[in-house]
């Protein structure tokens, strides 16, 4: 058993859940201008090279709607979803990489991502931790 020793605690939570078929039919309507809407630069490479195009931008979608819900205190005007990003570490974890006007905000907070994907639906949680 491991044991984790690092002083934090629970600083918020963010959950949303998405229907896949909402997103196709957002994309199939606005075409690549949604996606652009939703995706950043680094995402919008994998996003294109993925065979599951909508269950990947429904967990992505879900995961920023998370992060917004949890960090909601800090925004007077949501971010655009673009300028948050998901990324998938070397084991394939999911990571969040916010801006420098998020991150300068937030201070010492770090954000734990969960995605999971089912046929008709994306869900993700965001767990925000304060570091000590």
């Amino acid at each position: 058993m491991v044991i984790f020793r690092q002083r934090c605690s629970l600083f918020s939570v963010g959950l949303d859940i998405v229907e896949v078929s909402r997103i196709k039919k957002d994309v199939e309507k606005h075409g690549q201008r949604f996606v652009q809407r939703i995706l950043g630069e680094k995402e919008l490479t994998v996003f294109e090279q993925r065979k599951d195009k909508y269950q990947f931008l429904a967990g992505r979608f879900a995961a920023k709607e998370a992060v917004i819900k949890g960090l909601g205190q800090y925004f007077k005007d949501r971010p655009p979803y673009n300028v948050l990003q998901i990324v998938n570490d070397s084991s394939g974890r999911p990571e969040l990489v916010l801006p420098d006007f998020i991150s300068d905000k937030i201070g010492n907070v770090a954000c734990k991502l969960s995605i999971s994907h089912e046929k008709n639906y994306a869900v993700a949680v965001a767990v925000f931790i304060e570091m000590k």
